[in-house]
């Protein structure tokens, strides 16, 4: 079922649907209107690989909550409730030859992880990793190579835990849930990349999970465009894709899980 959804996901998404659209306009080449499909295609390609039209669809997402201000004041607040950080997986590099075969993380669950570790240095909380194996079925699970890599970064082994079997946000939040209740843990720092921070919060939200936004690894650029900014690159394509995905998941999470 993961696969299958996973697949109608890419399919909707560029590069798939703009693949799929031009295709469809050159099989009916001859058709009113099959030129147009095409163009189209050929333009939401290009202006979706710039980044002033990335910036106008992620933006949105990535400013919807503040970054974490760990002062002292609020520190000293986090250590009076039972609190623990959480961070979502986020992809796995799989069989990574300079580690030998052995699964690293993803970039996306990298920066998550580096986070993580300075929110835990900072503060000396529990830190709880959540993700399972991934479709291709990863030998290691994302929530176990994220604990093992905390550790590399030096938080305490003794204060990282891990949960290896949430496939889908929603099931990362079921099984944090569940463990907060076993431990009595009564809030959460949730670390997860800034554009995924909305969905996120909506749905531990929705189960009653009280959460405080910690979003990390921003992809919106920072300073002035240049000309540059206006030509198609691959990685702002895809940084627009994700960003196409988190509206979609919102607006799938609400109709499937209204609070």
């Amino acid at each position: 079922m993961l696969f299958v959804t996973k697949a109608i996901g890419l399919l909707l998404l560029p590069p798939a649907s703009l693949i799929i659209l031009a295709t469809i306009g050159l099989l009916f080449w001859k058709y009113r209107g099959a030129k147009g499909l095409v163009v189209i295609s050929l333009l939401l390609l290009w202006i979706l690989s710039t980044e002033p039209v990335r910036d106008a669809l992620i933006s949105p997402l990535e400013n919807h909550y503040p970054t974490l201000n760990l002062n002292h004041q609020t520190q000293q607040q986090l250590s009076k409730d039972n609190i623990a950080i959480v961070v979502l997986g986020g992809g796995i590099y799989e069989n990574a030859p300079e580690f030998h075969g052995r699964n690293a993380l993803a970039s996306h669950a990298l920066m998550r992880t580096i986070y993580a570790a300075e929110l835990a240095q900072k503060t000396a909380l529990d830190v709880y990793t959540t993700g399972g194996a991934g479709v291709s079925g990863d030998k290691e699970a994302e929530g176990k190579v994220m604990q093992r890599w905390l550790i590399k970064f030096g938080v305490e082994s003794d204060k990282v835990f891990h949960e290896d079997s949430a496939k889908t946000t929603w099931e990362n939040a079921t099984n944090i849930k569940r463990i907060m209740k076993d431990k009595e843990i009564n809030r959460i720092i949730l670390v997860t990349t800034a554009w995924h921070m909305p969905r996120a919060i909506h749905i531990f939200k929705s189960l009653g999970v009280q959460v405080i936004p910690a979003p990390c690894a921003y992809v919106a650029k920072q300073g002035a465009y240049n000309l540059l900014s206006y030509l198609p690159r691959a990685h702002v394509l895809a940084d627009s894709s994700d960003a196409l995905h988190e509206y979609i998941g919102i607006i799938w999470y609400q109709w499937a899980y209204a609070e």
